[in-house]
């Protein structure tokens, strides 16, 4: 069965209605500007905002962010209309929820693009004890330390903070929880954790030219799977003359899935695993050793068998057609699958071809949902221990997170199906499953289990699951970070 979309009410409402009326009294419903050229963001909820809206005061609400980061929309806020629809989605966004709750909205961005400059200007000056910022994005892979050395507040102790709505990523927001603490959160405030969603893209015409389905529906039926994936990319590979599936440049075949070296991991959380995560009772533990984890890597090496070509061990740099540079294979036609991350659409958008996306599969059709993970390096949202407004902060963080899921995200959709081959009703559909079931893996999130996926990829890729000992070798050690961590963050609750 698959989960219900949270946003596809008001998307549907968003791509159907161009305008609606403005409904006075309500704060919570003043109407965009209409000469924007953002004016499909007008689609209205008949819900309203169901906490009171507070008077701040005149509070300027201090985000500090990234200017740009690997090409992805991560601007919290933007200086003026431009007529592109994001930029002025995003700034109607800002400038209504400032008139509902009488705030400014100030973002400060770090100049380099860099996160470790990035997050060494966060703990400078949070260290320093100055109160700079109320909210900061930081990447907490890079510097996991910020945690558990007590940077940031405890969100769970924040009043106002509605983490459980459906404007916040809730499960995001479960799964990152460490002994009753949660420091980071993820909302559509910020784009990232969509725009660096992990997803696979298909060659809408190659499958067409071989007189494949188009898996959308399997996807609706809850039976888009490895092994389905497997069976398309089993037909497509072919050599086409060369002598093997190396790569090369100037060579014919045809490969079933061009993968980034990273796909893996994102395989393994769509199929349902995790390398560490809580437990019904908030235990966290090293989960990686279950015969479901072994069975899924079985399965995944099947499809990730580089010698039979149903996947390629694309190289990392994009359009690199010298390497292999996993969006060149794509872009050039050479393979049917590519695994990437849902801003690839717009780096995607000159290719001949027309294309779609689905989500990563599940590993089998009893698995109840399709779940995405996003990249690991992602800007979490965070309130440094030096803010002095947290009931402001909150409230206007609450309420930008609240307007960005009902008027942001339908326009996000449509701008990422804008580019050439997506625009259609099954592609927003498509999004809307992957995006409504997002999650993160507290292995990957802190690092801990970086050493034993690294260890994992290379046999996936030599297509063998003979992986039980590398995990065995592997996990008191992660087991003895996690126990670290956990002791670290029980001393910084008891410093508070």
């Amino acid at each position: 069965m698959i989960k219900k979309p949270v946003f596809s009410v008001f998307l549907l409402a968003a791509l159907t209605i161009s305008s609606c009326a403005d409904v006075s009294g309500d704060p919570s419903d003043i109407t965009p500007d209409k000469n924007t050229g953002a004016d499909s963001t007008a689609a209205m909820t008949a819900e309203a905002y169901p906490y009171e809206l507070p008077d701040l005061g005149g509070y300027t609400l201090r985000v500090f962010n990234m200017e740009t980061l690997w090409n992805m929309y991560i601007d919290v806020d933007t200086d003026a209309t431009n007529g592109e629809i994001l930029n002025d989605t995003v700034y109607n966004r800002n400038r209504k929820a400032e008139q509902a709750l009488n705030f400014k909205l100030e973002e400060i961005t770090s100049i380099e693009e860099d996160i470790t400059v990035h997050n060494q200007q966060i703990k400078e000056s949070i260290l320093s004890a100055d109160d700079l910022y109320d909210v900061v994005y930081a990447s907490i892979k890079y510097t996991p330390a910020m945690l558990t050395d007590g940077y940031f507040m405890n969100l769970l102790d924040i009043d106002g903070l509605n983490l459980q709505e459906d404007w916040w990523d809730s499960v995001v927001a479960d799964n990152a929880t460490i002994n009753g603490c949660l420091y980071t959160a993820t909302s559509p405030m910020h784009l990232m954790p969509y725009d660096s969603a992990w997803i696979l893209f298909f060659n809408r015409n190659m499958m067409e030219q071989n007189d494949m389905e188009l898996p959308y529906d399997l996807v609706r039926e809850g039976k888009w799977t490895i092994e389905a994936l497997l069976g398309y990319t089993k037909a497509i590979a072919n050599l086409n003359g060369d002598a093997s599936f190396v790569w090369n440049k100037d060579g014919n075949c045809i490969y079933g899935m061009s993968a980034h070296s990273n796909a893996g991991e994102h395989f393994i959380t769509a199929a349902g695993e995790s390398f560490v995560s809580n437990d019904a009772d908030g235990n966290i533990a090293f989960r990686a050793d279950s015969n479901r984890f072994f069975n899924v890597i079985t399965k995944l090496a099947g499809l990730f068998d580089t010698s039979a070509g149903y996947s390629l061990a694309a190289n990392t740099d994009d359009f690199n057609a010298d390497l292999g540079g996993y969006m060149h294979v794509f872009h050039s036609g050479r393979s049917l699958f590519l695994t990437a991350e849902i801003k690839a659409a717009q780096l995607l958008r000159d290719m001949e071809a027309s294309f779609g996306l689905v989500p990563i599969p599940k590993y089998d059709e009893s698995q109840e949902n399709y779940r995405c993970d996003f990249v690991n390096a992602c800007l979490f949202y965070t309130i440094p221990i030096t803010n002095t407004h947290l009931t402001e902060t909150a409230a206007a963080s609450d309420y930008l997170s609240y307007l960005s899921s009902r008027e942001v995200i339908p326009l996000y959709y449509e701008n990422v199906v804008e580019q050439k081959g997506l625009r259609d009703e099954d592609s927003i559909e498509m999004l809307d499953i992957v995006l409504s079931n997002k999650t993160v893996d507290l292995g990957n999130l802190f690092g801990w289990s970086a050493s034993l996926f690294e260890a994992i990829r290379g046999k996936l890729f030599a297509g063998s699951d003979a992986v039980a000992s590398l995990v065995e070798r592997h996990k008191k050690t992660i087991q003895k970070s996690i126990d670290n961590t956990l002791e670290a963050i029980e001393i910084t609750k008891s410093n508070s």
